[in-house]
């Protein structure tokens, strides 16, 4: 005869444990949730802006440099062997010649501007805590990984609470919430005890899976960079010493721009 809850005395531990697996999984969903869409991005943002930005800089001076270095070099060439160039000659075979780090910095250029008008949406809000308590509570109500169980009608409101969380939308989480009352909360819990363990071990299995996840999502390159921007005195420091090597940078390539200016009098043809 198969057991049912009403005659073992099972049913009330593994109905809690049940619950109390399903907002645990929810709680692992949201921190790994939060950590991918806002703390990843939002140092990655704040990284570009206060020394990406100097490392770009730096890096055009330097490819600058090594575009008049080079210019250099032709002319000299063409001096040694007595030719005469054309500005036109030399400035088509430094674009050939440097195409690949033109796109570099097109390529950086534009990733500093991005990062530039992302930093304001970006920006932690005072109802982030409160957006993120009711993504929880959503989660553990409606993510269909924490109620594999639910109805399609169900599953179909997921995709409107997921939308509203990464958009950081409070007033339609609010509604959302509200509208969740619409579904029972324990309708994903079985009522066979022989079910409710299968369910009770799937639920391990995802929240392992999930805490794995979480643990390698802490370890991400860019948490390395937060004790640099939280430090404002190592960040000063390493933001004088990018500004002091452009402005290195600068003055040799003013140098050079004027050793080159000398060599066109020479025997270079405008």
């Amino acid at each position: 005869m198969e057991e049912k809850d009403y005659v073992t005395p099972d049913f009330d531990i593994l109905y809690r444990e049940l619950g109390d697996l399903r907002g645990e999984l929810a709680v692992l969903y949201e921190e790994l949730e939060f950590i991918n869409r806002f703390v990843i991005p939002r140092i990655q943002t704040n990284y570009l802006i206060k020394i990406g930005a100097l490392r770009v800089e730096l890096l055009l001076a330097q490819v600058n440099m090594m575009k008049v270095r080079r210019r250099i070099a032709l002319m000299r060439s063409a001096i040694d062997s007595g030719d005469v160039l054309s500005g036109d000659v030399l400035d088509r075979r430094l674009e050939r010649e440097f195409r690949e780090w033109d796109k570099r910095m097109a390529h950086e250029a534009a990733q500093i501007e991005g990062a530039k008008a992302r930093f304001s949406s970006m920006s932690p809000s005072e109802d982030e805590d409160e957006v993120r308590v009711i993504f929880r509570t959503l989660c553990r109500k409606m993510n269909p990984d924490v109620n594999p169980d639910q109805s399609d009608e169900a599953k179909g409101f997921w995709p409107s609470v997921y939308s509203a969380y990464t958009s950081g939308d409070l007033f339609h989480l609010k509604a959302l919430l509200l509208m969740s009352d619409d579904y029972p909360d324990s309708y994903d819990l079985p009522c066979n005890v022989g079910a409710m363990r299968e369910n009770r071990t799937d639920l391990k299995v995802k929240i392992n899976m999930l805490g794995a996840q979480l643990q390698n999502a802490k370890q991400h390159p860019v948490f390395e960079w937060m004790s640099l921007l939280d430090d404002a005195e190592r960040l000063a420091t390493e933001q004088n010493r990018l500004r002091s090597e452009i402005a290195r940078v600068k003055a040799q390539h003013a140098a050079l721009l004027d050793m080159q200016k000398s060599l066109e009098q020479r025997g270079v043809r405008q």
